[in-house]
């Protein structure tokens, strides 16, 4: 194989990663849209795969970085679970923005010297790896508060746990049901042994 062609390996093998990577970020954040209630959502969880168009991607992640945070605001300040955060919102809006500096450095240092280049490449580099921290920062985020939602649907509503247990505690047998050994109370009727039996 000749040089080009290992170099077109590599970048393909790159370009499918990132695909890969970004379509698993995208599931993400398309199942935290769907586990919060329609009308908490700041966007329709299906929107986020916008953010596989070129170009269109480099505004489309401030529409995810921005909405998908406050829609959970909104459910989780509905269900009485606001943790106070921001919900990644300052961290995705970040990332937001060096992503936008990423695609517009790279025309910038082709056009550059040769000492130019060298330098914007190091910041280049610099600055794909804060990208890529805060990319998994984000992620982290999105996914522990779509999980803390689906455990939160999972449970039983607090009306349910409360009959469950009542039906446990009454009678110390459950449902309130009398003890195996526990003799019945007689039928109501004549009894023998009443005081006020006919003679």
């Amino acid at each position: 194989m000749n040089q080009d062609g290992a170099l077109c390996l590599i970048v393909g093998t790159a370009v499918l990663v990132g695909i890969a990577i970004g379509i698993c970020y995208l599931v993400t954040m398309q199942t935290a849209l769907s586990r919060v209630a329609p009308h908490n959502r700041m966007m329709a969880p299906g929107m986020v795969w916008l953010g596989l168009i070129p170009c269109v991607n480099l505004f489309w992640n401030f529409m995810i970085a921005t909405r998908v945070p406050d829609s959970l605001r909104n459910e989780f300040r509905e269900r009485r679970q606001d943790d106070g955060t921001d919900y990644g919102k300052g961290v995705g809006v970040t990332l937001a923005v060096l992503n936008l500096v990423s695609a517009c450095m790279g025309p910038g240092l082709n056009q550059a010297g040769r000492q130019a280049g060298v330098a914007g490449s190091c910041i280049s580099g610099f600055v794909g790896l804060v990208t890529l921290i805060l990319l998994v920062v984000f992620w982290v985020r999105i996914a522990g508060y779509s999980r803390r939602l689906a455990e939160s649907d999972a449970a039983p509503p607090d009306w349910r746990r409360k009959l469950a247990a009542f039906d446990e505690d009454e009678d110390g047998f459950g449902r309130g049901e009398t003890a195996p050994d526990q003799p019945k109370p007689p039928p109501d009727g004549y009894q023998g042994h009443d005081p006020g039996q006919y003679q």
